[in-house]
């Protein structure tokens, strides 16, 4: 199952408005995903990505 929600931070490539998907893994085998979408230009970053690039700021 996938869930998307809008999400307060701009786009790291054009400034635009972000939203977050998360995939819930059916299977305990599977790790659940989540990762940021921009509406206006398609960027993709994982969230493991972005947690990283905030706690080194």
């Amino acid at each position: 199952m996938m869930n998307t929600l809008d999400i307060p931070l701009p786009c790291p490539s054009c400034g635009g408005k972000m939203y977050s998907i998360r995939y819930e893994a059916p299977l305990n085998v599977l790790r659940e995903r989540s990762w940021q979408i921009c509406k206006n230009c398609d960027f993709e970053q994982q969230t493991d990505d972005f947690k990283k690039k905030l706690l080194t700021v």
